[in-house]
């Protein structure tokens, strides 16, 4: 990786629930962007960054783990931050080093608590934010009601930029609503 400017560099903090897809996402944006040539699953504990011994057996963040990948010609430096409300401390602080936040939400589960607790962190900190709704091919995922959720406990000025194409084992892909475009995913999950 070639060295960058201070301009060049963003820090985003990848924040939500226990098992809202945090990690998994992380491990897409490493595989996307090339810096591995497999997808790591942290249910296969194939991730890069769940590698603790605790992390593999519990199936889930415990540390903040940081990766980094080069997106059209920026350094984005993924800080994946524990769900798990015993290890909160842990997110708030990897907050404090962020320039942005995603906001995962699993579209089974909708927003839970420790989603609301970092939403409230983000907006202490001023950080600006996206919600990234995960989670759309599971059974019961149900993008209309975490919309709306998201819109009752988060943010009531919250607006989809991209509609699902499928629902659960049939979800395909998205539109984009800005550019009415469609995005059907490959079979190896990018």
């Amino acid at each position: 990786m070639r060295k960058y400017e201070t301009s060049e560099i963003r820090n985003l903090a990848l924040v939500g629930h226990k098992g809202s897809g945090k990690t998994s996402l992380a491990e897409a944006m490493l595989f996307d962007g090339k810096v591995t040539t497999r997808l790591g699953s942290v249910d296969n504990k194939t991730s890069l960054l769940d590698y603790e011994q605790e992390e593999m057996e519990r199936g889930m963040t415990i540390s903040t783990a940081v990766a980094s990948v080069e997106w059209k010609k920026k350094k984005l430096n993924i800080i994946d931050t524990p769900g798990d409300g015993n290890f909160i401390f842990e997110t708030r602080f990897s907050m404090i080093a962020a320039d942005a936040a995603v906001v995962l939400v699993s579209a089974p589960d909708g927003v839970e608590v420790q989603t609301e607790r970092v939403w409230q962190r983000a907006e202490e900190l001023g950080l600006p934010r996206v919600v990234f709704v995960n989670k759309m091919d599971r059974e019961r995922a149900d993008p209309e009601k975490a919309l709306e959720e998201i819109r009752s406990m988060l943010s009531s000025d919250a607006a989809a930029v991209q509609l699902p194409i499928g629902r659960e084992a049939g979800f395909e892909g998205v539109v984009d609503v800005l550019t009415g475009k469609a995005f059907k995913f490959e079979k190896d999950g990018s």
